[in-house]
């Protein structure tokens, strides 16, 4: 099993907060979205972003999100910092899930980062 600081130097994981900060610096959702385009002309780091599966448009838009979350912001800093993955961490930013804590408040960490609970959704019916 990988200790914490293993899973949160994984050149993924690093990548990840590399891009979240870029696109963070852009200041707005728009703005991330042409810093995607900037991305682009830069060949080395396009390299890591395919390499990485990034490259693929549902994948920035998760990185927008996260940069930019609807709920949990300090939670989805902690869980970037922690190397969690890419959908989990789209889950904390869209308010789907949480990270669990014990009953001091400190996070829990699980074997890929914090441990994060994803919270029942009501089921659609046609």
């Amino acid at each position: 099993m990988k200790t914490p600081a293993e899973i949160a130097n994984h050149p993924k994981a690093r990548l990840h907060r590399e891009l979240v900060e870029t696109l963070r610096a852009s200041g707005s959702m728009k703005g991330a979205e042409q810093t995607w385009i900037r991305l682009r002309l830069n060949a080395r780091l396009w390299k890591r972003i395919v390499t990485y599966g990034l490259g693929l448009r549902e994948r920035q838009l998760q990185l927008n999100k996260i940069a930019f979350p609807d709920a949990n912001a300090a939670e989805v800093d902690a869980a970037l910092q922690a190397g969690n993955n890419l959908n989990r961490l789209h889950e904390l930013a869209c308010g789907r899930a949480s990270i669990a804590s014990d009953s001091a408040g400190h996070y829990n960490i699980g074997s890929r980062g914090l441990k994060i609970i994803r919270h029942a959704t009501a089921i659609k019916t046609n």
